[in-house]
């Protein structure tokens, strides 16, 4: 039998209990924001709403990524050998790219996140199998679970 969008989300233990160490406490707000998108995705996930699911945790893992590097930017300068602007208008993708080059130790972000996310788009949607969202609902959740896993662990050490 497999596990279904609401079993696989209570295994994210990550999701349900998320530590937000690794972000910088002067940006609470952001830490409020993505408290109540977790709160949604699981809300989604036992309701078996693959497409929620699937861009609600694009949209979380771009939250959870722009706040994790803006409170690098120190750290991301002193590795470049100068200087490192944040961009606060950047998109996943460009979140994803600056994460993995100067993070993958910690954890590397698969492009599919970025293509699932645009699932909120109609036309990216179509060019997919009409059974992808059913596929990236419990991919998304496992990654952004992951995700939030390994960067607990970052602060912590």
């Amino acid at each position: 039998m497999t596990d279904t969008l609401k079993s696989i989300c209570e295994q994210c233990t990550h999701l349900l209990d998320p530590q937000f160490e690794f972000i910088p406490s002067e940006l609470q707000r952001h830490k409020e924001i993505i408290l109540r998108d977790i709160g949604e995705i699981v809300s989604a996930a036992a309701a078996g709403q693959e497409k929620t699911v699937t861009v609600l945790a694009g949209g979380i893992f771009e939250s959870v990524l722009y706040s994790f590097i803006q409170g690098q930017i120190e750290y991301i300068a002193v590795r470049r050998g100068g200087s490192f602007t944040f961009d606060p208008d950047g998109n996943l993708d460009n979140y994803i790219s600056i994460f993995n080059r100067w993070f993958s130790e910690v954890f590397t972000i698969p492009d599919i996140v970025v293509q699932y996310r645009n699932f909120v788009h109609i036309n990216q949607e179509l060019q997919y199998p009409s059974d992808t969202c059913q596929i990236a609902a419990p991919e998304m959740l496992r990654l952004l679970d992951a995700l939030l896993g390994k960067l607990t662990e970052y602060a912590k050490s």
